[in-house]
């Protein structure tokens, strides 16, 4: 198991560290905000059971028990004192990141497949395999959520925008992005065309910047405070998910040929490629600072990679069980 990168960083191989602990692949990663305790990186699986593990190290923390069903969408808020995850079960479930319970379960019409935290944590933005996003008021996790229509037939990404609660977005099954203001209308409020239909995607922590990975192997990023496309790339064939640190100028891509690549987002060179999962790469995450990203697999296991491993040299951590 190895990979190289070439080009100003010289030659490097290096070994990553490796988390296992889940059974089955791995669909959705999302990092915390550094706080005082440190960083931590949440997991959704098709096992059922999402894990929260210390986002520098791999280490495994917890695992939220509770889920029936696959678990396709997983999200932290900033401080890391809540989750959130959405399963097959037609269900959202809250959690305390300290505790690790189940604060409150809210029942979907469908599979949720995305889950979002306003930046107050406030509301959470529930959609899936249903022409509806669903917002919970979490102050009032009785209530019934405030249904939005008029989206594609199946959503695979909702997030907020600008770090508010009444701006987001979502994407899908059809080949276009939908805004929405909860002030307005209970209907998007605006549609920007996309190439095709929706893979995955990741917004920034402030709800900046978006990136979409679409069918037809293109990334689509987004300025969202002005809703343009700054960049439409090119990605290897097969691609599933992609992950861009602006201030690094890189992204990161994973799909179907096993492999986890690193190219300059400004050129699309390519600068690096990993080999090591055994199943096809279904999520990667830069975390916050951009000096290493994650990957999660079919083949059940994260592994955590150097952005700029020291030139010449041979890197290996070993794993550690979850």
């Amino acid at each position: 198991m190895e990979d190289s990168l070439s080009g100003k960083m010289g030659f490097v191989r290096q070994v990553p560290l490796v988390c296992p602990g889940h059974n089955r692949g791995i669909v959705e990663l999302q990092y915390s905000e550094p706080v005082v305790d440190g960083l931590f990186l949440v997991s959704a699986s098709h096992d059922g059971k999402p894990m929260l593990r210390n986002g520098e190290t791999g280490d495994w923390i917890g695992t939220f028990e509770g889920h029936k069903g696959a678990v396709w969408g997983a999200c932290i808020n900033s401080d890391a004192s809540l989750a959130a995850t959405g399963a097959a079960e037609f269900s959202a479930k809250l959690w305390d990141g300290f505790s690790g319970d189940c604060k409150h379960t809210f029942a979907m019409k469908h599979i949720c497949k995305s889950v979002a935290l306003s930046e107050d944590s406030h509301y959470l933005l529930a959609a899936g395999n249903m022409p509806s996003l669903s917002i919970f008021d979490l102050h009032r996790p009785d209530a019934a959520p405030t249904l939005m229509e008029g989206g594609s037939r199946a959503t695979k990404i909702a997030r907020y925008i600008d770090a508010g609660s009444t701006l987001f977005m979502s994407a899908g099954s059809n080949p276009s992005m939908y805004i929405w203001d909860t002030r307005a209308a209970e209907a998007p409020v605006r549609t920007l065309p996309l190439s095709a239909e929706v893979k995955s995607g990741e917004m920034s922590r402030d709800g900046t910047f978006l990136t979409l990975v679409c069918a037809d192997e293109k990334l689509h990023a987004f300025d969202m405070r002005k809703f343009e496309c700054m960049k439409t790339l090119t990605l290897p064939p097969g691609t599933e998910s992609a992950s861009v640190h602006l201030e690094r100028n890189r992204y990161v891509c994973g799909g179907h040929d096993l492999s986890v690549y690193m190219f300059d987002f400004e050129t699309n060179q390519q600068l690096a490629s990993h080999k090591g999962h055994h199943g096809p790469v279904w999520v990667v995450r830069f975390a916050p600072d951009g000096l290493h990203y994650s990957s999660g697999s079919d083949d059940g296991t994260i592994r955590i990679w150097a952005t700029q491993p020291e030139p010449n040299s041979f890197i290996e951590v070993q794993g550690l069980s979850g």
